[in-house]
């Protein structure tokens, strides 16, 4: 690997399996040699005090207006880059997180509709050259993942609570993002975890060698 690493960032909507599979790649690529860390948004692994922004963003009993919200996940995100992501990027290892800014480009800036301009501004200072190299997008209906958290009695959050509606067009922001960055790699997370965790690592794993 070059001396640099790479960051490779999970996106999607609520149960569309980013957990799953980010975990199940972690261990697949540890096996294999790969220098990984994982870690995930909103919070990090390893930083106290992006978590304890965290359980401000994600607590239902919270009030949260949608511009406290967009600093608040960028406020997290500043501390979760350079307490953890920046340093394992330049000791060249892979980074894999779970949610990162484009999350805060679908939920807050056309969910919430603040603008993506407006929350891309917010998030180039928290972010500096930090940007995903790789972005997965694991795609799937709102239906289809909110019926999946049900079905598995998990708890929902904040986010989690919103109507579908909102979901639907997290959705669609995130298509329309992957359609214009070629960063972005599409998977159908409607397929079998089994299906979804191969197309991942075969198109992952193509980038990857690449920056070898």
């Amino acid at each position: 690997m070059s001396q640099k690493g790479i960051f490779v960032v999970f996106e999607g909507v609520e149960g569309c399996g980013k957990s799953t599979v980010i975990k199940w790649l972690s261990e697949s690529l540890q096996s294999e040699g790969y220098g990984i860390y994982l870690t995930r948004e909103p919070g990090g692994k390893g930083s106290d005090l992006a978590e304890s922004i965290r359980q401000l963003i994600l607590n239902p009993e919270n009030n949260v207006y949608p511009e406290t919200e967009a600093y608040l996940f960028a406020a997290s995100r500043a501390q979760h880059v350079r307490e953890v992501i920046a340093p394992h990027i330049e000791k060249g290892e892979i980074v894999l997180c779970d949610r990162f800014v484009h999350s805060s480009l679908a939920y807050q800036g056309v969910g919430r509709k603040l603008g993506q301009d407006q929350v891309n501004n917010i998030n180039q200072l928290a972010i500096g050259k930090y940007w995903p190299d790789i972005i997965v997008l694991l795609d799937l209906d709102p239906v289809i993942g909110l019926g999946r958290k049900e079905k598995g009695n998990m708890s929902k959050d904040r986010i989690d609570s919103e109507v579908m509606s909102f979901h639907q067009t997290i959705r669609g922001a995130y298509l329309k993002m992957a359609s214009e960055d070629d960063r972005f790699i599409i998977v159908d997370a409607s397929q079998s975890l089994e299906k979804v965790k191969d197309d991942v690592y075969r198109l992952l794993i193509e980038k990857i060698k690449t920056w070898k």
